[in-house]
């Protein structure tokens, strides 16, 4: 007899609590209805500013790709001695191949013997060949020469960080031959938390003087994806996918309308009756 009254006083508690959550439910739904992200991606000025900052200039391939000289790095060059001849008064072979060594400057560019400084960081072993024989020839030398750039010290590169509603918030090593896009980004993080269903992220970058900027980007529009494959992520940013009232209210209405299956028992539901 004890039993059935218990087991009775429970599945009235039971019922009495999902009727509870049921109208909380119902209350949050009308009092969210329309509720929005409120968040508006950056403007075309801000995107500017933002994709100017970094450490790394120029345009970036998704997945992977060939190593991008970074600042700092060592450069040897060979090629011919002759174009390494400061002043006519030093007579040099043109057929003599010489290494010629240099470090990429913080900003990014290298210095070469009379023609002075060129752009490095940023750009493949190869552009960079093709660029030290642009400013040797036609002005310097008669004919075409040929050059050849190997990396003699690689710097590694700063990880990227993604916090927020993801799966696995942290930072992640960035490989100096990958190029990696928001929604990667997101994914080595253990993607978008689904229940609570973000749809924008802010990702911060550190400017050369030290200054932080920002930018807002859409990652998703309902069940589409946007544009997020093509926004780049360089060593260094920070991804945050932040709370919105929307996601916020997904978060309460989630934590309301969890159904537990179980018995609920209290202490005096054990006594004798």
């Amino acid at each position: 007899m004890n039993f059935v009254k218990s087991s009775y006083l429970c599945l009235r508690t039971v019922r009495r609590r999902f009727m509870l959550k049921l109208l909380a439910v119902m209350l949050v739904s009308v009092c969210t209805s329309g509720c929005s992200d409120e968040v508006s991606p950056s403007s075309a000025k801000q995107l500017a500013e933002f994709n100017n900052a970094g450490p790394l200039p120029g345009k970036f391939q998704t997945g992977l790709a060939v190593h991008r000289i970074l600042a700092g790095e060592a450069l040897e060059l060979t090629m011919p001695a002759m174009l390494q001849v400061v002043t006519t008064e030093e007579p040099a072979s043109s057929e003599i191949a010489a290494p010629y060594i240099c470090r990429v400057s913080e900003g990014g560019t290298i210095s070469l013997p009379v023609v002075g400084e060129i752009e490095a960081a940023g750009k493949t072993l190869a552009q960079v060949e093709s660029a030290v024989i642009d400013a040797y020839y036609p002005k310097y030398a008669v004919t075409r020469p040929s050059v050849f750039i190997r990396l003699i010290e690689e710097m590694e590169q700063s990880p990227f960080t993604v916090i927020g509603l993801v799966g696995s918030p942290g930072s992640f090593p960035y490989p100096s031959n990958m190029q990696y896009n928001l929604m990667q980004a997101i994914g080595f993080a253990g993607g978008l938390n689904l229940a609570l269903d973000p749809r924008y992220a802010m990702v911060y970058r550190l400017k050369p003087d030290g200054e932080i900027v920002n930018a807002i980007f859409q990652i998703a529009d309902g069940e589409q994806l946007t544009n997020a494959m093509a926004t780049h992520i360089k060593p260094g940013d920070i991804v945050a996918v932040e709370h919105t009232p929307r996601t916020r209210s997904n978060a309460f209405l989630s934590g309301i309308f969890r159904i537990n299956i179980g018995t609920y028992l209290r202490l005096e539901d054990l006594g004798d009756y």
